[in-house]
């Protein structure tokens, strides 16, 4: 009997298995699949392993642009030195509404599921806020067929439905009994703004406007809420091209303020772990888009993201 090669699905292995194994001294180049770039992303731990998931796109090439920031980038590391790259694990639906691309996932565990919070987008980039779900971090399903943030509905937000639209950038935290969900919009007098809603189910928010109104920025980007002490701070990019906060005794409303910058050339932040008043956390740069990670350390006068680009720091984090 002869066999036959089945020539096609072998060198899908020796691609995906080259994938995976490629490394690089992440640390000291940044993180992102090889051959793509890494731009707003989320680190779910599982165990002693951290997943990242993030938008992946083709260096030179619009992210407004059909073709282009389609799927999400999945890896995992333990120890933020080397990584594993999986494949692919989440995908624009072509005939739904985010048929265009998809930005900016956030991933939380509850219930016994994870849930996956993204920007969908039509072609022309009008923005909408979707949930899937796993069991595993590998495969996803949508969890509703329509999406879960719809501004149009509200009364405050500029949010056209066809032509372009901003709503994006989801990050949900558990304040409570309740969800918190933050996510960066326009108004209809064109201020940007970081929006919130609120769930008790992670499938029904109910709009509660405006959390913060942007003194001087066009658009805000990447939000993220942390608690600090008896202070919350709201973390977005835009403001002159640095990463930049604000800060509120009360996680529903921040007064308007300018922005204190962090770090420049950053546009998304993500906190991997805490020691006393300082943290580890990742971003990714605009110049390279790749993932990088550095400390604050909130006792310095001028709080800043400071780089590390060596493993000797991770183990003041139990990395």
């Amino acid at each position: 009997m002869t066999t036959i090669r089945n020539l096609d699905y072998e060198c899908y292995l020796d691609a995906a298995k080259r994938h995976a194994g490629y490394q690089e001294e992440w640390l000291k180049t940044g993180y992102a699949p090889r051959g793509y770039y890494l731009k707003d992303f989320c680190l779910i731990r599982e165990g002693d392993t951290w997943h990242l998931f993030h938008i992946a796109g083709t260096p030179g090439v619009s992210c407004c642009l059909p073709g282009n920031e389609i799927w999400f980038g999945h890896a995992a590391t333990t120890d933020f030195c080397t990584w594993t790259t999986h494949l692919p694990c989440f995908y624009i639906d072509p005939g739904g509404w985010d048929c265009g691309h998809v930005f900016a996932p956030y991933v939380i565990e509850h219930g016994g599921k994870y849930w996956m919070f993204y920007t969908g987008c039509s072609i022309e980039n009008t923005q909408r806020i979707g949930v899937a779900v796993s069991n595993d971090l590998f495969t996803w399903e949508r969890a509703s067929p329509r999406p879960v943030i719809r501004p149009e509905k509200y009364p405050w937000a500029f949010c056209p439905t066809e032509n372009g639209a901003p709503c994006r950038d989801p990050h949900v935290a558990r304040v409570g009994g309740e969800f918190f969900m933050y996510y960066t919009a326009v108004t209809k007098e064109g201020r940007a703004c970081v929006a919130r809603a609120v769930s008790t189910n992670l499938l029904e928010w109910t709009d509660c406007g405006p959390a913060y109104l942007a003194p001087s920025l066009a658009h805000c980007e990447s939000s993220n809420m942390q608690r600090l002490g008896d202070t919350y701070l709201l973390f977005f990019g835009g403001h002159y091209e640095y990463w930049s906060y604000v800060v509120s005794d009360n996680p529903q409303h921040w007064p308007e303020q300018e922005p204190l910058p962090l770090k420049k050339g950053v546009t998304a932040m993500e906190v991997i772990a805490t020691k006393d008043m300082r943290w580890l956390v990742a971003y990714f740069k605009l110049r390279n888009m790749r993932l990088f990670l550095g400390v604050i350390d909130w006792s310095d006068s001028t709080p800043a993201i400071n780089e590390i680009a060596s493993p000797e720091p991770l183990a003041d984090f139990g990395l």
